[in-house]
């Protein structure tokens, strides 16, 4: 059973990665106005929006903390896993090489490269849709696409001679579970 998060821990976790309501609405597949009743306690915390807002932020990179009787529930960055530095951009994005992001992990700053194939099998994609859908399937996966940065992380077999780490769908859990 999922612990129950509060409206407080929502409004932090969307400050904690910047995000609006609007952003947070449609990264979950809600309406605002469900985020908006959510956060100011208008909606109940066990309702599917809430499962569906909790899944948007964990996907993030937020972890819920429960209360203990030191101190109220919380939330902070979940541990072990890339900090995105630079999210990628319509401009930014190289489709013959992939969708490059800029990530620090291990103390290392690096771009890493997510193969075009890999976003392709994530979003169902056909390889022909304009940048702002494949960034649309990076915004939905980022979680996964952080968790794959981080296993091709150790291969040295993935770094190319500039430094850049380059991510296919081997990597994946979504792909290869």
């Amino acid at each position: 059973m999922q612990q129950t998060i509060i409206p407080a821990q929502i409004r932090a976790a969307r400050a904690l990665v910047n995000w609006s309501q609007e952003k947070l609405a449609d990264l979950s597949g809600v309406a605002v106005t469900s985020v908006r009743d959510l956060e100011a306690e208008k909606r109940a915390s066990e309702s599917g929006t809430a499962i569906n807002v909790r899944d948007a932020l964990e996907n993030a990179g937020v972890e819920f903390l429960p209360g203990s009787i030191e101190g109220g529930p919380g939330v902070r960055l979940v541990a072990k896993r890339p900090n995105l530095i630079r999210r990628p951009t319509a401009s930014s994005m190289m489709k013959w090489e992939g969708l490059p992001i800029e990530v620090e992990f291990r103390g290392k700053t690096f771009n890493a490269f997510i193969s075009r194939e890999a976003i392709e099998d994530l979003g169902g994609l056909k390889g022909t849709e304009p940048a702002d859908v494949w960034l649309k399937v990076f915004e939905t996966e980022e979680g996964n696409v952080l968790e794959a940065v981080r296993k091709a992380f150790g291969q040295k077999d993935r770094w190319d001679e500039q430094g850049r780490l380059h991510v296919g769908g081997k990597h994946f859990r979504k792909l290869t579970a």
